[in-house]
This record gives C-alpha cells, structure tokens and sequence, in this order.
C-alpha cells in the first residue's frame, strides 16, 4: 500500500514538472494588432518576453508582424516567426486600424467568433491613425509593454476625463447582434510617442459610422451613469475659467410622447474660480446652477442628435422602447425631437464661509 502511495505521489511531481516545461516553451501573446493594405491582412502580436536580466525583474515584451490574403494565414504566418509555441489565452488587448474598421469589421468579428484559440474577454480599441504595428513596437523603459499601458492609460481615464470607453470582444459581439442596440469602443493615437486616447469609434451593427472626440466620449459615460468626477468650465470673461467637476447623479433617456427625453440631475463640485465669483452668495450660485444646467443640457442634446445623424444607438434607446412597448422598429428614432431637462447643483458641502468672516 505504502508502494502504491510513493508511485502516485512520484507521478504527480513528474506531472507537475512537464507542464512546467510545456508552459516555458509557450509564447505568451498579450496583444494583437490587425491591419489591411494591398490586399493583405497585417497581423502584429505582441509577446511577453520572460529572458529577464538578472538586475531586472520586469517583464518586457516584443512583437512580430506576418501578413496574408486570408485572415488565417496571416496569424498563422506571423506565429511561425515566434521562436516558442503561440499561445493565445492570454491575449487582453485587439487593436484594429482604420481600414480594418472601415472595410473588414464584419470579418474580425466573425473569424474571432470561430476561433478556437482565443478566449472572448479581451478588451478591443481602433486605431485610425497610427498603424496597430507601430502603437504595439511603442515601449519605453517606464511602459516596456505597450498593451498593458495601454489599459492602464484606458483604466485610468475612467477616474480623470471619463473620455475612455473599456469594452471586451464579447461585449461587442452581444451589441452588434441583440436588436436595438449598436457598439462603440475607444480610439488609441499616439502623440508624441505618447499613448493618448483619441474619442470613441461608433458604428451601426457593422458598419463604421463617424468618430466621436473626448468630450463627446464623456457625455456618452454621462448618459450610461458611467462617470466619475468629469470636469466642465465655462470662460465667463476675458479666459477666466468657472470648472466644476459632476461628482454625481443620475441620467435617464427614453422616448416618450413621440420625443427622445433626457431626464435627471448631477451634482457638481467647484474646481477652478477665476472669475472671483462670492459663491457664499446665494444669488451667485443660483447663477452658476441655471449657466450649468443650461450647459450641460445643450451638450446633452447635441449628443443626442449626433448620433442620431449617424443612426448609432449606442444608448440602445430602439431596445428600450422595445421593452416598453414591445413595438420593434430599429430606425424610428433617429428623426425624433430630442428634448433635455436635466437638473443641476453645485454642491455647498466644503464651501468655506467661517474662515472668512472670522478674517474680518
């Protein structure tokens, strides 16, 4: 019995110790960049290099670029270059370029659907400028992966401009085929050999639509109650800026007596005061709540009907009312009225009054 014991014990240790093998052999790719020109896919991977030195415990990474007439090929072309097995489990981060976005969007999204080799979660952004190849080869030695700067930087920019939009593979299968709904993601440049994130690309079900800048990227996260902090100013004479910052609230859009209609409020916080306003004032700061709500609903509305010029219901409003009424028309929107009456207040906690009377 005790024989018997040692020899299964002996065969998981030697278990243990093969796949440790097999995974030292594998190239762990971490991004995937795809691109099309002259007739051929251009497919860059970006694979972790774990040949550290010594002195150094950070995990860099390097890439590798094949092409093809067909999809397949061209992954298949550019893993025959990877000096280790490809492995693709791991990949969080597809970066697809402008003609990838404009001509062959709806084949990524199908061949994807069908591979056996990657899982469906990893995030997907455009990049409509820069060449998927030359964002994935731009590394520094702060940010010597360029996929995981990359989502950091996207991470980040949900707690600062709230202009970042993260969305998995899977997610914008789900929006391109439910009914009532279209996808949007976000769009990468560089600027100065610097990550910079460059508004959201929109679509309608495949097909590419128009790219929306940071600003409107923001009210998009407004409007999904996605946001955290997003500074607005307003220049009220000679370059003095008010900002104030939405720290929070609640928005609604839905179509109602024949009108799109945004309801709701935020709540702001003051941020920059170079006008020199007497926000103890009560009457000042009942100026400052009607300028932002004026503001903010005008940005609202305007959102609105930009999307609505483009036939982009990334607010899914058509799957809404589809729900409500069980009427199931995906066009009828997008000539509606838009109406926005939002409410807005600038929060008195933390505005100081004592201090100053008792400097009197």
């Amino acid at each position: 019995m005790k024989k018997i014991i040692i020899l299964i014990t002996f065969l998981f240790i030697l278990t243990g110790c093969y796949d440790y093998k097999e995974i030292n052999n594998l190239g762990i790719i971490s991004a995937i960049g795809i691109d099309y020109e002259d007739g051929k896919y251009i497919v860059t991977l970006e694979v972790l290099n774990d040949q550290t030195d010594k002195d150094n415990a950070k995990i860099k990474s390097y890439t590798k670029t094949g092409s093809d007439k067909s999809l397949a090929k061209a992954i298949e072309a550019v893993a025959d270059k990877i000096s280790d097995q490809a492995n693709y489990t791991h990949v969080k981060l597809m970066i697809l370029s402008e003609t990838i976005i404009k001509d062959k969007f709806s084949n990524i999204i199908d061949f994807f659907i069908r591979s056996t080799y990657f899982r469906e979660n990893f995030y997907v952004i455009s990049s409509l400028d820069v060449s998927p190849k030359k964002i994935l080869n731009n590394t520094t030695e702060e940010n010597p992966i360029a996929s995981s700067a990359i989502i950091s930087l996207l991470e980040s920019l949900n707690y600062s401009s709230n202009s970042g939009v993260l969305k998995t593979y899977d997610q914008i299968i789900e929006e391109i085929v439910a009914f009532g709904k279209d996808t949007c993601f976000s769009n990468i440049m560089l600027d100065d050999e610097q990550f910079k994130l460059d508004g959201l690309t929109i679509f309608d079900e495949y097909e590419y639509k128009t790219k929306l800048n940071n600003e409107e990227a923001t009210i998009y996260n407004i409007l999904t109650n996605n946001f955290y902090r997003p500074i607005f100013s307003q220049n009220y004479e000679n370059d003095k800026y008010f900002s104030i910052a939405m720290t929070s609230g609640n928005i609604s859009t839905e179509i109602k007596d024949n009108k799109i209609i945004i309801t709701g409020s935020l709540n702001g916080k003051i941020m920059d005061n170079e006008p020199n306003f007497d926000i103890r004032d009560e009457d000042t700061l009942a100026m400052l709540n009607d300028d932002f709500k004026k503001i903010m609903n005008n940005k609202l509305q305007n959102f609105l009907q930009k999307i609505q010029d483009n036939n982009s219901d990334i607010l899914f409003l058509a799957e809404s009312y589809y729900h409500k009424t069980r009427e199931k028309s995906e066009n009828f929107w997008h000539n509606l009225e838009v109406e926005s009456n939002i409410d807005f207040t600038i929060s008195k906690k933390g505005l100081i009054y004592e201090v100053h009377d008792e400097e009197k």
